[in-house]
């Protein structure tokens, strides 16, 4: 068990979760603190992800039925279970919890399938364009043409990557790990080369750009140390697939109660994480639902 990758996952989500809390900061320490340094964590996760997957590829242990089971599952249940809860809602007492979908069809094929759009569950749009990487992999490296029956509708009907960053910073952690040996020994040079290169951007462009560099600085400073940890797999993973309804859910009688919004902020990532601590805890006392996080 690689601990250090598992607590650059477990930071990631827990940043990502701070980009979907509801706070009303326009400008300042505070949407820079809350909303713009959060928006690291996907990159995070995707530099994870392709360091993860030449990983287990060279311990021959890469299956893409697994990744139907760890990804396309988990996918379809989180973002059903957010449609079940929106429609009951809808239906049973009048509340509409839509703000970008409609009930009709664009509610299966943008909010499910997300072929042009994040889907019902915003974070989980992550998921769905890592599954679509392996979907390629495995139609490019293993000539697997039943590939062609997902890739080719998706492609007809919508976007084959909703974002191609992520495609990029995927391949820049298959990188690293191909180069394992290249980077470790000539780790100080090239930590101090990223460095001086974030310091750069940061000072001469916006976040949008300066994000990238400032990740990859972070994921090579960590990847390697010897940090003692716990496999907290299962537990970002739930938290990454259900904080953005939680938070939905818990957000309006926060605002009740609370009126400072930093403290609503931190009540609403809290609250999060432990409600998907609880699913976490279900997971392991009943082990056929570990299916809502990928078998993990």
């Amino acid at each position: 068990m690689n601990y250090n990758i598992e607590l650059i996952r477990l930071i990631a989500v827990i940043l990502i979760t701070f980009t979907h809390t509801k706070q009303d900061f326009k400008d300042g320490i505070g949407v820079f603190i809350l909303e713009d340094l959060p928006r690291i964590g996907t990159i995070l996760l995707s530099v994870v992800s392709g360091y993860l997957y030449w990983e287990t590829v060279k311990k021959n242990r890469f299956s893409i039925r697994k990744k139907f089971k760890t990804l396309l599952v988990p996918y379809l249940i989180a973002n059903l279970s957010v449609l079940l809860l929106v429609c009951v809602a809808y239906f049973g007492f009048g509340f509409n919890f839509l703000n970008r979908f409609s009930f009709d069809s664009n509610i299966l094929t943008e909010g499910i399938f997300a072929l042009n759009s994040a889907p019902i569950n915003p974070p989980t749009y992550f998921i769905r364009d890592i599954f679509m990487i392996f979907v390629v992999i495995e139609l490019v490296q293993h000539k697997n043409l039943y590939m062609l029956l997902i890739i080719l509708p998706v492609l007809y009907f919508g976007r084959l990557f909703l974002r191609y960053d992520i495609v990029l910073l995927f391949s820049a952690g298959l990188l690293i790990s191909m180069f394992i040996d290249f980077f470790l020994r000539n780790k100080n040079q090239i930590l101090l080369f990223m460095l001086v290169v974030s310091l750069v951007l940061i000072w001469f462009t916006t976040l949008d750009t300066y994000r990238y560099a400032v990740a990859l600085f972070v994921f090579l400073l960590v990847f390697r140390q010897n940090i003692r940890f716990y496999n907290v797999g299962a537990f970002s993973y739930l938290l990454h697939l259900y904080h953005a309804p939680i938070i939905i859910l818990v957000v309006s009688v926060i605002s009740k109660f609370v009126q400072n919004m930093v403290l609503s902020v931190l009540l609403q990532v809290l609250l999060s994480v432990f409600v998907a601590y609880i699913l976490y805890l279900l997971t392991r006392k009943l082990p056929k639902l570990r299916i809502i996080c990928g078998e993990k």
